[in-house]
């Protein structure tokens, strides 16, 4: 067997994809999807678990396995906290961690609501982001653990995966696991095997992952419900429809082009 560099992004959601690949020998690198993508860039990843819109402008080379993270209801982890109708928005916060998920904000304000707010961006600490903004981004665990202050900030949720369903009557797909320019191709088929394997297994051990990666923040029943009912970890034709129709509205938006 082949050892790999593989790298994941530090999200719970990333869970169910990697667990099983922990004991098998393979260099585990984490980081947020921000920083993943240049290390897949630099050749420092074999295969990286990276936000799509980085792969629309060039970073890695193929999309090797059809494991993604991905959701076609509520996502219930990229979530917009706003204070009054989202259609009065004018400041937002913007959580960086994910490209992915600043495109797809943006893309829903304009399409959905007809708004393109001002934005900035700002560490994922939701009070501190909505002191001089009316709206404001967060992505992965710390949006699952700021739903729990939306009441005390006068804040609400618009479910920005849920959104894109709305807009566009398809899932979205927000990582996919990307290879390195390149990695040979018998290295590529021996990563997506060993990828979709983990997939599989890791689904099969949601309950047991979910009781281990309980805490007081965000607790067991919390996080089997994500993986199980937020969640979806396998690409399908209508998952690829859905990134078609991602990467169009990027064009049309101006979102690829590399900062």
């Amino acid at each position: 067997m082949t050892l790999f560099r593989i790298g994941t992004v530090s999200y719970l959601n990333a869970v169910p994809l990697v667990a099983p690949l922990e004991a098998s020998g393979h260099t585990i690198i984490r980081a947020v999807p921000s920083l993943l993508a240049p290390m897949l860039d630099r050749d420092e990843c074999d295969v990286a678990l990276i936000p799509v819109i980085e792969w629309f402008r060039g970073v890695g080379a193929h999309m090797i396995s059809d494991a993604c993270i991905a959701s076609s209801r509520q996502v219930r982890s990229v979530l917009l906290f706003h204070r009054g109708p989202v259609e009065a928005v004018r400041r937002i916060a913007l959580d960086h961690s994910s490209r992915t998920s600043v495109a797809l904000t943006k893309i829903v304000l304009q399409d959905l609501y007809g708004i393109a707010p001002e934005s900035s961006v700002l560490s994922p600490d939701l009070a501190r982001m909505l002191e001089h903004n009316d709206g404001a981004l967060l992505i992965g665990d710390a949006a699952l653990i700021a739903r729990d202050q939306c009441e005390a900030l006068g804040a609400e949720i618009l479910d920005l995966g849920a959104a894109w369903t709305q807009l566009t009557g398809l899932p979205f797909v927000y990582a996919a696991w990307i290879s390195r320019r390149e990695l040979p191709q018998a290295a590529e088929e021996e990563l997506a095997a060993a990828l979709n394997a983990a997939r599989d297994a890791g689904l099969q051990q949601i309950d047991a992952l979910a009781r281990e990666l309980g805490t007081a923040e965000i607790d067991a029943g919390t996080i089997r419900a994500y993986f199980s009912e937020a969640i979806e970890y396998r690409l399908t034709e209508t998952h690829r429809a859905g990134l078609d129709e991602f990467r169009h509205r990027c064009g049309a938006h101006g979102l690829i082009a590399r900062a």
